[in-house]
């Protein structure tokens, strides 16, 4: 699964883990975020993260408001939660840095994510400001929505390692000795360009 197709990608990623992680948390949360409208076409239950930030930080605003105030918040989170991946939690959880590895990573934090908001984001936050009691392990909404709370931080956990996928230490130190075009565009551009 690791080819050289995608090899260049995670040596950048490996020597610019911080701006891998900021790119990888605005997309994850984007796709994560669209999923999240999606869901009932697939019959999840739909998540706007977006109006129920928008229902904590601005509760007697317009919907609109609450819509841009509560996503600008939502893809702040998402990018803050990446870096704390990539700096904190990813060097500590147990598998190697391989394509496969990475991902289960990034699925293991979406499955911390989902638990934090089911257990007490949910119950403490989100419902009380829209107004509603979702109960112990937010269980009063049904399987539906913690189902759908799951795969939304799964697909959230798994994008982000998609592009938070750095090499293992050992195989990034090896790479740098030829570098192909393939391998890293950007600097056989740079050095193409000094050679005329």
């Amino acid at each position: 699964m690791d080819n050289e197709s995608i090899r260049w990608w995670r040596l950048w990623a490996t020597r610019h883990r911080v701006a891998a992680a900021l790119l990888g948390g605005v997309v994850a949360t984007h796709v994560a975020t669209i999923f999240g409208y999606w869901f009932p076409g697939v019959g999840l239950a739909r998540l706007d993260w977006n109006t129920a930030n928008g229902s904590v930080y601005v509760p007697f605003a317009s919907p609109l408001e609450k819509f841009a105030v509560g996503g600008a918040f939502h893809y702040l989170d998402g990018i803050l939660f990446a870096v704390v991946f990539a700096c904190a939690l990813h060097p500590v959880l147990p598998w190697r840095n391989t394509v496969l590895g990475n991902l289960t990573k990034g699925l293991a934090f979406g499955t911390l994510l989902a638990i934090v908001s089911v257990s007490f984001m949910t119950p403490a936050v989100y419902g009380p400001a829209r107004g509603t009691d979702p109960g112990f392990l937010s269980l009063d909404l049904g399987w539906n929505y913690i189902l759908s709370v799951f795969v939304w931080h799964w697909a959230f956990g798994l994008h982000l390692a998609l592009f938070y996928n750095p090499l293992p230490s050992n195989a990034a130190n090896e790479t740098t000795a030829v570098e192909t075009p393939q391998a890293s565009p950007a600097r056989y551009l740079r050095t193409a360009g000094r050679s005329r």
